[in-house]
């Protein structure tokens, strides 16, 4: 058990992704909750850091957009809004809290096996824009979801090559 009295969490979060080569503005994964990522139901916490753990080894832009309620922004693999999902209706009800570009070529450290992106706050690279950024549950939840869009395409991944780090102050 960890130490309850910290105002800090890292909550660490794998999305499911297609194993089939993607697009440039490709939904790269869809509505991923973020379990507890306030404390009680209709919190607010602040985003303050972000890694990606990347298992495949090869550099993926993409762009991480985060949310109050559990929303696609299509089909996982085709364009965002395809299937009549994200459309302008929708982005407004999903509560739409903020934006992070995963852009590789900044912040990353080559592991030999595997890439490690870091984006914090402060960071005057371009990829720590919306940092701090406040990240406000449902009245019913203590979740908030994140989706992703492809940026310039990608060969295929395992399903599971991917963890989002969170580092979050509530």
């Amino acid at each position: 058990m960890g130490n309850t009295a910290s105002n800090y969490t890292v909550i660490r979060v794998t999305p499911t992704l297609s194993t089939d080569a993607y697009a440039d503005n490709d939904v790269f994964f869809n509505a991923t909750a973020i379990p507890n990522a306030v404390i009680g139901n209709g919190g607010c916490s602040k985003l303050i850091g972000l890694s990606v753990l990347n298992e495949d080894d090869v550099a993926h832009d993409f762009d991480i957009v985060f949310m109050q309620k559990s929303t696609d922004l299509g089909t996982i693999n085709d364009a965002v809004g395809s299937n009549s999902k994200w459309t302008n209706a929708l982005a407004k009800a999903a509560g739409v809290l903020g934006v992070i570009k995963i852009d590789w070529s900044d912040n990353v450290v080559d592991m030999i096996n595997n890439l490690l992106f870091t984006a914090k706050a402060g960071d005057q690279t371009g990829n720590g824009e919306g940092f701090p950024m406040l990240l406000q549950a449902e009245d019913d939840s203590s979740s908030v979801y994140m989706a992703a869009v492809s940026r310039g395409g990608t060969p295929t991944v395992a399903a599971d090559d991917y963890e989002i780090i969170l580092h979050i102050e509530r």
